[in-house]
């Protein structure tokens, strides 16, 4: 069983990522492993025991709040607490890699050791095979649905294994969301579509991609959402209602994964509830 790893800074964002993250864990029934990376990056000119101990002490009280608030939240729940020496999107990206799932607290802006997990978020969504969590706020009353973004590629396929994984784990329903816009043709006005037929071939794409995931878990309440809008409206209005939004990244290699794809970005910048940005690079 993989442990479910936590980010953490020091920021109130990533103590709202710690409880996510145990959450997680105590449904999974994994370990919690909660992790802090000392970057001594923007002090490799300076060498003095003073800055060692304070790189020390404040490691030591983040971690020491960060796991507070973890058994606070899940009494009984197993944990591996780690400081890591290293640059925070290196080793947090590695560490996703062999996760169940990478949680980060997003805008996170603790200053101690420059782990500024606001700026590494955004980079790790993109870069790591595990799924990533990004949090923005303390977990509210649940409201019983995970939305799955669905497109029209087969890299699709691992986001929704995930979001279906999540939904069963904490007896959610899916609302899986295919958004889509017609084309415009500026120099061809004239030209019109068969809103009805656009609408059934839009469908079958969902059901098609949907149709393993239904027989793996077939008791789980799915409910198809077909918008005639752009995604990222679509994605941000559902995750208003929504305990996690799931989405793909579509970055292809590191180059390629830098940029991430504009839908998976937008929707990290707005939504409303927790995101997971789930790469098709590995199997899930």
């Amino acid at each position: 069983m993989k442990d479910v790893t936590v980010g953490v800074d020091g920021s109130p964002m990533s103590l709202a990522a710690v409880q996510w993250a145990a959450d997680d864990a105590a449904h999974r029934g994994s370990w919690l492993r909660v992790v802090h990376v000392i970057d001594r990056s923007p002090y490799e000119l300076t060498q003095s025991p003073e800055l060692d101990a304070q790189l020390a002490d404040a490691a030591c009280r983040i971690m020491t709040e960060a796991e507070k608030t973890a058994r606070e939240r899940r009494p009984g729940l197993g944990m591996r607490l780690q400081s890591v020496e290293g640059r925070p999107a290196d080793v947090l990206r590695r560490l996703a890699d062999e996760s169940a799932g990478l949680v980060l607290g997003s805008r996170g802006m603790g200053r101690t050791a420059g782990s500024i997990l606001g700026s590494v978020s955004m980079q790790l969504a993109g870069h790591a095979c595990g799924p990533v969590v990004i949090v923005r706020d303390r977990p509210r009353n649940r409201v019983g649905e995970v939305v799955i973004g669905l497109d029209e590629t087969a890299e699709c396929q691992r986001p929704i294994s995930y979001a279906f994984e999540q939904a069963s784990l904490h007896g959610s329903e899916v609302r899986a969301l295919h958004a889509w816009t017609l084309p415009t043709h500026s120099y061809a006005p004239e030209i019109t579509y068969d809103i009805e037929s656009v609408r059934a071939g839009q469908r079958a794409v969902a059901a098609g991609q949907l149709a393993k995931h239904r027989k793996k878990y077939p008791t789980l309440p799915v409910f198809d959402d077909l918008r005639s809008a752009h995604p990222v409206e679509a994605l941000v209005d559902a995750s208003r209602e929504a305990d996690l939004v799931v989405v793909g990244s579509h970055g292809r290699g590191r180059a390629g994964s830098m940029v991430m794809g504009s839908v998976s970005r937008r929707v990290l910048r707005h939504a409303r509830c927790p995101i997971a940005v789930v790469r098709p690079c590995a199997k899930h």
